[in-house]
């Protein structure tokens, strides 16, 4: 029965970094309700039954990373299917609206990320179920890994691929030494363009070939294969969404990885069921579990102007 309720129902979860406070804290332990968008067909498939409803905007939504690392991930929603999502610095705006952050969101940076390609984060449409997507060679770096990591999601149990090609004055220039990693020179043919999970990676390698060979014309083909084939246009099969981190200066989240398949999605979470506190010394053991968190539940916040009264007291 437990075996049953863990696949079907719902699943424990420990919050183990800080990329949602303090809407959820480092040491919190939560209940995901997996049968609410569909649990999976069998344990460890891919294949969903029916869901209750599809994710919103504002669900604090519990999945699977879908780059190299094979942990589970929890953000909140904050674009859906078809809409369009910009960022700069603190403002979030979504089909032109600006969203407010969570009640317990937080910049501890005031947006001022490292990376102004994330910090200015150009307007972007999130990918529906039915729409193309154009493959081509000529992809910007964050289509290239955004796209690439959709299909991967699509496409679990097959071989999807990214591979760039370097090209100086029109001539192929793959074998040619063109970026040091701190050991060694590099060639295209020699980076691994599939062990990239952030998209501005990508953009600096480009970048750096263009400033070194500014007297030549640069061109980079970017190119996506599927079992070997190499994808031109692609039908999006299920719907995506855009996740974010309620503390938005130290989250990993869609504007670095990309889209979030609804494959990949796991379970809404749905209440803190305990919470541990690091800091105290052991000795002091009562106050190191923060009894104020046990029982709250997680609500959903869509971040639309003028919230209902008294919503935030409604969440951790």
């Amino acid at each position: 029965m437990a075996l049953i309720a863990i696949v079907y129902v719902i699943q424990a979860f420990k919050i183990p970094t800080g990329s949602m406070e303090n809407s959820l804290l480092v040491g919190d332990f939560l209940l995901g309700l997996k049968f609410i968008y569909g649990a999976p067909v069998l344990p460890y498939l891919y294949q969903k039954l029916p869901g209750v409803t599809n994710p919103k905007p504002g669900d604090v939504i519990i999945f699977k990373y879908p780059g190299l690392d094979k942990k589970d991930y929890i953000k909140r929603c904050v674009a859906g299917p078809g809409q369009t999502v910009q960022v700069d610095d603190t403002v979030v705006t979504v089909d032109g609206v600006r969203l407010t952050l969570a009640p317990h969101g937080r910049y501890i940076r005031h947006g001022q990320l490292v990376d102004a390609q994330i910090r200015h984060f150009e307007p972007l449409r999130v990918p529906k179920k039915g729409d193309t997507l154009r493959c081509g060679p000529d992809m910007t770096a964050r289509q290239f890994l955004f796209y690439k990591h959709l299909i991967h999601q699509e496409n679990p149990y097959g071989k999807v691929v990214a591979k760039a090609q370097l090209y100086l004055n029109g001539e192929y220039a793959n074998n040619l030494k063109v970026l040091n990693n701190g050991f060694q020179d590099l060639s295209f043919d020699e980076i691994n363009f599939n062990a990239f999970d952030i998209w501005v990676y990508i953009d600096n390698i480009i970048n750096s070939v263009q400033q070194q060979f500014r007297d030549k014309t640069v061109e980079v083909k970017k190119l996506i294969f599927l079992n070997d084939k190499l994808i031109t246009s692609y039908i999006v099969k299920n719907d995506n969404y855009f996740m974010m981190g309620d503390n938005r200066d130290n989250s990993m989240d869609s504007r670095y990885w990309g889209f979030l398949n609804k494959n990949f999605i796991k379970a809404k979470a749905f209440i803190l069921y305990f919470s541990w506190d690091g800091a105290p010394p052991l000795w002091e053991f009562p106050m190191k579990i923060r009894w104020n968190r046990i029982g709250k539940l997680i609500r959903s916040w869509d971040g639309q102007p003028n919230p209902p009264k008294g919503a935030d007291k409604k969440l951790p």
